[in-house]
């Protein structure tokens, strides 16, 4: 079986993680939302189609249920796959919504501000002194991808806190959940795409902060990739 990749928005695309995941299969959300409902059939009886997950982002919030219908069948389906011990990626908004799904608190409009292109992040103890190696690796990033206004204002009971920036945390862990503030995914078109449709930031200096921190950004995600895909 595959990596399953469930994209909420046609904005937010598997992007970086397309080089580094080996044929993923992805799902439109907006296209079938009845899928996911099906899929927690499936998990929940113990025979998930997929051996991971991967739940990108989008310009909703994790409590947008009128505007897409499908977020309780998702947030479901992660709580579904964490009582299974599947592996699960949250990405930004699929980060908010597995806090949500396991307990924890988001933030809607997070009142610290909106955090948009390269941030420093800090690691906590739990991920420096972690056992899983792929854990640890991720420790070597000092900055991260950066574009959202709402923030995990708790993680789940229980969970690790691994990373935060100045304002918010940014990486926990909850048995074989991950969920991650950041864009790992973040390719300059995307970034571009985003920050010309936002007219509170500048598209050229964040556009410059990607490109001085490219590669470090691009070794983040492979390792968080390697993560989802191991056996």
């Amino acid at each position: 079986m595959t990596a399953l990749v469930i994209q909420n928005d046609p904005v937010a695309p598997l992007g970086l993680l397309a080089r580094f995941l080996d044929s993923p299969c992805v799902l439109r959300a907006w296209e079938d939302p009845g899928a996911i409902a099906r899929l927690v059939e499936q998990a929940g009886a113990g025979s998930p189609p997929f051996s991971s997950l991967v739940v990108l982002g989008g310009t909703a919030d994790a409590h947008a249920d009128a505007a897409w219908p499908w977020l309780p069948d998702l947030r479901a389906l992660i709580a579904a796959c964490a009582g299974a011990g599947v592996r699960v990626l949250g990405v930004c908004l699929g980060a908010q919504l597995a806090a949500v799904a396991l307990g924890g608190r988001v933030d809607v409009g997070a009142p610290l501000g909106p955090e948009c292109g390269v941030t420093r992040i800090s690691w906590t103890g739990d991920a420096l002194s972690h056992e899983d190696p792929l854990i640890r690796s991720l420790t070597r990033a000092r900055v991260v991808f950066e574009d959202h206004g709402d923030a995990i204002g708790g993680a789940p009971r229980g969970s690790k806190l691994l990373a935060v920036s100045e304002k918010y945390p940014q990486a926990f862990l909850a048995g074989s959940v991950l969920g991650v503030q950041f864009h790992p995914e973040i390719t300059e078109p995307i970034a571009r795409r985003w920050q010309e449709s936002n007219e509170d930031t500048d598209t050229e200096r964040i556009i410059a902060g990607y490109r001085a921190h490219e590669a470090g950004l691009a070794s983040t995600c492979e390792a968080l990739a390697q993560w989802v895909a191991r056996e």
